[in-house]
């Protein structure tokens, strides 16, 4: 089971996890769906979000916090999600966690 975690507005991925999924991606765009949030890898040419490098293990931290306040899911309090990989939408998805 993967986990992403979610905390201030920053989704905090581990190495492993950008390995298994997004390996030579660099940045990524947060989609709104009913419930979900979809984290979609896109080259950094053509925008989003950067998945800047955290720790020298190569964890990755993605700064979205006017996507959370928009969708209801800025909070200080910290929180780890599980997230599953979507392929007909080529997107990591975790459900919105009840505010």
């Amino acid at each position: 089971m993967n986990h992403i975690r979610l905390c201030n507005g920053n989704l905090y991925f581990s190495c492993e996890l950008y390995d298994s999924y997004f390996t030579s991606i660099q940045a990524v765009v947060l989609l709104a769906r009913d419930d979900d949030v979809l984290i979609v890898p896109v080259q950094q040419e053509s925008g989003g979000l950067l998945l800047k490098i955290r720790n020298a293990r190569g964890d990755r931290v993605v700064h979205a916090a006017e996507f959370c306040q928009q969708h209801d899911l800025y909070s200080a309090q910290s929180r780890e999600l599980e997230v599953r990989w979507q392929p007909d939408m080529g997107a990591l998805v975790f459900r919105k966690p009840a505010v």
